[in-house]
Protein backbone atom coordinates (compact mmCIF):
# COMPACT_ATOMS: atom_id res chain seq x y z
CA UNK A 1 0.00 0.00 0.00
CA UNK A 2 2.67 2.24 0.02
CA UNK A 3 2.79 2.61 -3.65
CA UNK A 4 -0.66 3.85 -3.73
CA UNK A 5 -1.33 6.82 -4.94
CA UNK A 6 -2.35 9.90 -2.87
CA UNK A 7 -5.49 10.63 -1.80
CA UNK A 8 -7.18 13.48 -3.90
CA UNK A 9 -7.51 15.48 -0.61
CA UNK A 10 -3.29 15.29 0.33
CA UNK A 11 -2.66 18.98 -0.56
CA UNK A 12 -5.86 20.07 1.02
CA UNK A 13 -4.78 19.20 4.51
CA UNK A 14 -2.51 20.88 6.92
CA UNK A 15 0.60 19.14 7.70
CA UNK A 16 0.40 17.43 10.89
CA UNK A 17 2.35 19.13 13.42
CA UNK A 18 5.51 17.73 14.74
CA UNK A 19 4.44 17.34 18.64
CA UNK A 20 1.05 15.65 17.13
CA UNK A 21 1.10 11.79 17.40
CA UNK A 22 1.07 9.79 13.86
CA UNK A 23 -1.79 7.53 15.74
CA UNK A 24 -4.23 9.92 17.08
CA UNK A 25 -7.24 8.86 18.85
CA UNK A 26 -9.74 8.95 15.89
CA UNK A 27 -7.54 6.51 14.13
CA UNK A 28 -7.13 4.46 17.14
CA UNK A 29 -11.49 4.58 17.53
CA UNK A 30 -10.55 3.35 13.86
CA UNK A 31 -8.17 0.24 14.58
CA UNK A 32 -10.29 -0.94 17.45
CA UNK A 33 -13.79 -0.29 15.60
CA UNK A 34 -12.60 -2.71 12.77
CA UNK A 35 -10.80 -4.72 15.54
CA UNK A 36 -14.24 -5.42 16.96
CA UNK A 37 -15.58 -6.34 13.77
CA UNK A 38 -13.16 -9.13 12.68
CA UNK A 39 -13.26 -10.76 15.96
CA UNK A 40 -17.19 -10.51 15.65
CA UNK A 41 -17.64 -11.91 12.73
CA UNK A 42 -14.40 -14.70 13.01
CA UNK A 43 -16.87 -16.14 16.39
CA UNK A 44 -20.24 -15.79 14.47
CA UNK A 45 -18.59 -17.99 11.69
CA UNK A 46 -17.44 -20.26 14.17
CA UNK A 47 -21.08 -20.63 15.78
CA UNK A 48 -22.72 -20.53 12.39
CA UNK A 49 -21.25 -23.68 11.93
CA UNK A 50 -21.49 -25.02 15.24
CA UNK A 51 -23.65 -27.12 16.64
CA UNK A 52 -25.48 -25.40 19.73
CA UNK A 53 -24.81 -21.64 20.64
CA UNK A 54 -26.23 -18.53 19.06
CA UNK A 55 -27.22 -20.44 15.55
CA UNK A 56 -27.71 -23.57 15.17
CA UNK A 57 -25.11 -25.26 13.07
CA UNK A 58 -24.64 -28.78 12.12
CA UNK A 59 -21.06 -28.82 10.63
CA UNK A 60 -17.90 -30.69 12.77
CA UNK A 61 -15.49 -28.27 15.37
CA UNK A 62 -12.83 -28.83 12.35
CA UNK A 63 -14.63 -27.45 9.71
CA UNK A 64 -16.01 -23.99 12.59
CA UNK A 65 -12.80 -23.46 12.79
CA UNK A 66 -11.74 -23.54 9.25
CA UNK A 67 -14.30 -21.62 8.13
CA UNK A 68 -13.48 -19.14 11.37
CA UNK A 69 -9.92 -18.87 10.03
CA UNK A 70 -10.71 -17.84 6.55
CA UNK A 71 -12.77 -15.21 7.54
CA UNK A 72 -10.20 -13.95 9.74
CA UNK A 73 -7.74 -14.19 6.43
CA UNK A 74 -10.48 -12.40 4.70
CA UNK A 75 -11.46 -10.10 6.51
CA UNK A 76 -7.69 -8.93 7.07
CA UNK A 77 -7.48 -8.89 3.04
CA UNK A 78 -10.86 -6.85 2.79
CA UNK A 79 -9.33 -4.36 5.59
CA UNK A 80 -6.01 -3.62 3.28
CA UNK A 81 -8.88 -1.82 0.92
CA UNK A 82 -9.87 0.56 3.93
CA UNK A 83 -6.68 1.03 5.15
CA UNK A 84 -5.67 2.89 1.92
CA UNK A 85 -7.20 6.21 2.94
CA UNK A 86 -8.88 7.27 6.61
CA UNK A 87 -11.81 8.91 4.78
CA UNK A 88 -11.84 8.23 0.92
CA UNK A 89 -13.88 5.48 0.16
CA UNK A 90 -12.15 1.82 -0.58
CA UNK A 91 -13.67 1.67 -3.66
CA UNK A 92 -12.54 5.33 -5.19
CA UNK A 93 -9.22 4.42 -7.23
CA UNK A 94 -9.82 0.98 -6.42
CA UNK A 95 -7.15 -0.67 -9.43
CA UNK A 96 -4.58 1.79 -9.45
CA UNK A 97 -2.48 -0.46 -7.54
CA UNK A 98 -1.42 -3.43 -9.03
CA UNK A 99 1.35 -4.74 -6.21
CA UNK A 100 -1.78 -4.43 -4.20
CA UNK A 101 -4.17 -6.76 -6.12
CA UNK A 102 -1.21 -9.18 -6.82
CA UNK A 103 -0.38 -9.11 -3.23
CA UNK A 104 -4.39 -10.20 -2.63
CA UNK A 105 -4.24 -12.50 -5.38
CA UNK A 106 -1.26 -14.51 -3.46
CA UNK A 107 -2.89 -14.04 -0.09
CA UNK A 108 -6.33 -15.64 -1.05
CA UNK A 109 -4.65 -18.69 -3.80
CA UNK A 110 -2.08 -19.60 -0.41
CA UNK A 111 -5.27 -19.73 1.78
CA UNK A 112 -7.28 -21.99 -0.28
CA UNK A 113 -4.00 -24.24 -0.84
CA UNK A 114 -4.11 -24.35 3.15
CA UNK A 115 -7.52 -25.37 2.97
CA UNK A 116 -7.97 -27.37 0.45
CA UNK A 117 -4.68 -29.40 -0.13
CA UNK A 118 -4.36 -32.07 1.90
CA UNK A 119 -0.73 -31.62 3.01
CA UNK A 120 -1.55 -28.34 4.33
CA UNK A 121 -4.60 -29.70 5.88
CA UNK A 122 -2.35 -31.73 8.22
CA UNK A 123 0.43 -29.05 9.14
CA UNK A 124 -2.64 -26.74 9.48
CA UNK A 125 -5.32 -28.53 11.20
CA UNK A 126 -7.46 -27.30 8.29
CA UNK A 127 -10.33 -29.36 6.38
CA UNK A 128 -11.59 -28.29 2.80
CA UNK A 129 -14.89 -26.55 2.87
CA UNK A 130 -17.49 -26.75 0.11
CA UNK A 131 -18.36 -24.09 -2.34
CA UNK A 132 -20.78 -22.33 -0.48
CA UNK A 133 -18.92 -22.26 3.22
CA UNK A 134 -16.60 -20.31 0.86
CA UNK A 135 -19.28 -18.03 0.13
CA UNK A 136 -20.28 -17.68 3.11
CA UNK A 137 -16.61 -17.30 5.04
CA UNK A 138 -16.59 -14.10 1.85
CA UNK A 139 -19.66 -12.59 2.80
CA UNK A 140 -18.84 -12.65 6.29
CA UNK A 141 -15.39 -11.12 6.01
CA UNK A 142 -16.55 -8.23 3.71
CA UNK A 143 -18.35 -7.19 6.90
CA UNK A 144 -15.02 -5.37 7.32
CA UNK A 145 -15.13 -3.87 4.03
CA UNK A 146 -18.60 -2.40 4.62
CA UNK A 147 -18.36 -1.40 8.64
CA UNK A 148 -15.30 0.95 7.11
CA UNK A 149 -17.41 1.98 4.48
CA UNK A 150 -20.02 3.21 6.85
CA UNK A 151 -17.26 5.16 9.48
CA UNK A 152 -15.96 6.83 6.41
CA UNK A 153 -18.91 8.35 5.19
CA UNK A 154 -20.10 9.11 8.86
CA UNK A 155 -16.50 11.18 9.26
CA UNK A 156 -16.62 12.75 5.68
CA UNK A 157 -20.35 13.89 6.75
CA UNK A 158 -19.19 14.90 9.91
CA UNK A 159 -15.98 16.79 8.88
CA UNK A 160 -14.01 14.31 11.70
Amino acid sequence: MGIDPETDDVMGRPPRRANERAIDARMWRGVIAIGLVMALATLLTIDLYLPGGLIEGSQSLDQARTAGFTVLVLAQLFNCFNARSETTSAFRHLFTNRWLWAAIGLSILLQVAVVNFGPLNEAFGTVPLPLEQWLVCVAIGSSVLWSGEVRKSVLRRWGR
